[in-house]
């Protein structure tokens, strides 16, 4: 008689228990984020001669993709100037979330490449940050990301800072 009652009483258990549980990776949407801000680069290399000390603006755009509901994925794109050459960052960044009441604090890793005239070398670099909700499905950021840019022996190293929108789908 246990036994006939221990199976139904055990699924009845198990299903009220995933009652509890919610998909949190399902709350936290795909987003859009655009931002501006400046970058620093310090150190030259025989590719990029003049790009030490000179503050420029930086503009970008990225989506952050939710894996779990602490850590995403962060494909990014960002415009500046290494002294007088265009660059631009491609990257992807590896999230991951402390999320508060209506606030999230984050640090990650952000490997890619940079393109700077007719050079393409790769970067690596570490980043923190924060977001706020402002509205119902926009966020606002602040960020500091500080990346090496490798050219073969010689490196740059490149403070950037950003503020921006996020747009939550």
């Amino acid at each position: 008689m246990k036994a006939r009652i221990a199976a139904p009483l055990a699924a009845a258990f198990l299903f009220l228990a995933g009652l509890g549980v919610s998909a949190r990776s399902f709350e936290t949407p795909v987003s859009l984020g655009v931002f501006v801000g400046a970058a620093l680069p310090k150190g030259n290399t025989a590719s990029l001669p003049d790009a030490d000390g000179v503050m420029s603006l930086n503009w970008g755009f990225y989506v952050n993709i939710p894996l779990i509901h602490t850590f995403t994925l962060t494909p990014s794109s960002e415009l500046y100037k290494l002294g007088s050459q265009n660059a631009t960052d491609f990257d992807i960044a590896f999230k991951f979330i402390i999320p508060l009441n209506k606030f999230s604090l984050y640090a990650g890793f952000s490997p890619g490449l940079t393109a700077a005239s007719k050079v393409i070398d790769p970067h690596v670099g570490v980043l923190a940050g924060g977001a706020m909700n402002l509205m119902s499905n926009i966020d606002g950021f602040a960020q500091v990301k500080y990346a090496f840019i490798f050219d073969g022996s010689e490196n740059i190293k490149a403070l950037h800072v950003n503020a921006g929108l996020i747009f939550n789908f």
